[in-house]
């Protein structure tokens, strides 16, 4: 399996825990991280193929988030599994950089070879409600779970 984006902060769970023969890959050294790969880049050779991509909150941290996203479908083994969660409503937030906002279409665009099982808004607790005399939205992620065509 391998865990995109890896690296550890104080809120984040080590996710290479939850699982057997994990690696967990970063495009920047750290905590959490067992090799720093850069995703947008061409892929390193000896990388390998994966049975299942856990690829929580990394695709907005992208420049480029369709080279990040072709990687990921070449990464897959045959019969391979992707879980991606990405944020629709969310605050702006350093990693090093934050740059993109997703809906369920702007995955199945990224990610064309995936045939999705389960692909959907998914709202944090919070209903949305108003504040301040201002309509707040709760914090919304685009989640998906899916495998390759």
């Amino acid at each position: 399996m391998l865990v995109a984006g890896s690296r550890l902060y104080p809120t984040r769970q080590d996710r290479r825990k939850l699982y057997r023969n994990v690696l967990g890959v970063d495009m920047v050294p750290g905590v959490g991280v067992d090799r720093v790969v850069n995703l947008e880049e061409p892929l390193p050779p000896d990388l390998g193929k994966f049975d299942h991509i856990d690829c929580i909150s990394v695709l907005e941290h992208a420049r480029r988030p369709w080279l990040l996203a072709a990687n990921l479908e070449r990464l897959l083994a045959i019969d391979g599994t992707i879980f991606v969660q990405v944020p629709f409503v969310w605050r702006v937030h350093g990693y090093p950089s934050d740059f993109w906002r997703f809906t369920e279409d702007a995955v199945r665009i990224l990610l064309p070879a995936i045939k999705w099982v389960a692909l959907q808004f998914v709202p944090d607790k919070v209903d949305n409600h108003w504040q301040y005399g201002s309509l707040y939205f709760a914090r919304t992620q685009v989640c998906g779970f899916g495998g390759l065509l």
